[in-house]
């Protein structure tokens, strides 16, 4: 929508982008807000305008429903609602589309806080990465941080009331990420504007204005690389990565193709059955943004390799259960992917219970070392109507003999996939 304000009627309502403060409005925002009739925003903004003739409506809680008020008075009434920063970048512009509808919408964008801070530090902002902890999921948005982290990316974190500056320092040191160092804006654009660079352990002891952005720096960030290559891998660990037991462990090379097979995609949930060390779970956490990730290990031994190694990889999004699959795949959520990497004498129970509850579109990946089992299992699916795909993997690896080197094979292995056809 390309609308001037001179030719403003209702239902539509402006959206106007504050920036940092006053400072920040061009002309054309200015010319919507004062020919509004009402003026709406947190009661800072309306601050601003203390001669303003129109009528005042400080934002408040549930904001949803207030806004579907404003919605209603907006369709008689010239309406503005200010807003933070840039109304579309984490503001208030996106739900407001989704209540009234963008064909009712105008919105003069403005610059973010992130722009804000970077100009004042005379830094670029192009590599930052954006996570909002302001009325959203903050143990998902956290583990998003320490991903991120892990990459060697900076991060701007928006805060709210709760999950302040001292809190994500805390969440930080707890998750083993102890030397990074945070810098904070308090009241960008404000008289009392005050920009710190501070570790985590002196964050934890600060009070900050509740107008905040925390810009977080990962370990090495300023000096070149991490000086662990892990901290960038995503996948395609060596087996010696992995706390194990003596070949209990999935095979990097047959790890990579069980990952391709399962096609995975962020949000989706994974059930890892037979986990066993936790090589597949760990990988695919790190691969996609999966919603969630469920390891079962019945071995107590392997379990406890499981443990160690959802700890020095710092998966937390994993969740790990010591227990035996069929008594509880049942329980958990219905998943996406499925991947079986052992199910011993539950075998036709669990497909069973995994074919019930297989999400639409779900594929399930299983390695298969017996011909016997291969067999089982290809009838069972094919029975239940899947499409099916089986790949024989046979690895040889180098091995030094002399001054040269000869090929030493693994053991072949079996990967199935199966997936309900389209017209199932």
């Amino acid at each position: 929508m390309n609308v001037k304000a001179c030719d403003w009627r209702p239902p539509v309502i402006a959206v106007i982008g504050m920036g940092a403060g006053l400072g920040d409005l061009g002309a054309n925002a200015l010319d919507w807000i004062g020919k509004a009739e009402i003026l709406v925003g947190g009661s800072r903004h309306l601050e601003l305008f203390p001669d303003h003739p129109g009528e005042k409506i400080p934002l408040r809680s549930p904001l949803s429903e207030h806004l579907e008020e404003i919605g209603d008075l907006a369709k008689e009434r010239r309406t503005t609602i200010l807003s933070s920063g840039d109304p579309l970048f984490f503001g208030i512009g996106s739900r407001l589309s989704k209540l009234v509808g963008k064909e009712r919408l105008f919105i003069v964008p403005n610059i973010t806080t992130i722009q804000t801070l970077c100009a004042r530090l005379c830094d670029s902002w192009e590599d930052i990465e954006p996570v909002s902890l302001h009325g959203r999921n903050f143990a998902k948005g956290m583990e998003g941080i320490r991903r991120k982290l892990d990459c060697g990316r900076k991060i701007a974190v928006f805060t709210d009331p709760v999950h302040t500056p001292p809190w994500i320092a805390e969440q930080l040191i707890q998750s083993g990420h102890d030397a990074c160092k945070l810098i904070i804006g308090e009241d960008l654009g404000r008289a009392s504007e005050r920009i710190r660079q501070l570790s985590l352990r002196e964050t934890v002891e600060e009070i900050f204005s509740p107008l905040n952005l925390v810009l977080v720096l990962p370990d090495g960030s300023q000096g070149g690389l991490p000086e662990r290559v892990g901290d960038f891998q995503v996948f395609g660990f060596p087996e010696e990565a992995f706390e194990r037991e003596a070949g209990m462990i999935t095979k990097m090379e047959v790890r990579a193709v069980v990952l391709a097979l399962l096609q995975l995609c962020p949000g989706q949930v994974l059930w890892d059955i037979g986990a066993g060390t936790g090589s597949i779970s760990i990988e695919a956490s790190r691969i996609a943004g999966l919603k969630r990730v469920f390891a079962v290990e019945k071995d107590e031994s392997r379990y406890r390799k499981l443990l160690q190694n959802l700890e020095k990889f710092n998966e937390s999004a994993v969740e790990a259960a010591c227990v035996t699959a069929s008594e509880i795949v049942d329980r958990l959520p219905h998943p996406d992917r499925v991947f079986i990497g052992g199910s011993g004498e539950d075998l036709e129970k669990i497909l069973e219970i995994v074919a019930d509850r297989l999400l639409p579109g779900g594929r399930v990946v299983q390695t298969i070392v017996l011909f016997d089992t291969l067999e089982r299992v290809r009838s069972f699916w094919r029975n239940q109507g899947f499409e099916i795909s089986v790949t024989q993997l046979q690895v040889s690896r180098s091995a030094p003999t002399g001054k040269d080197l000869r090929l030493e094979a693994l053991n072949p292995v079996f990967i199935v996939s199966a997936w309900r056809s389209a017209e199932a």
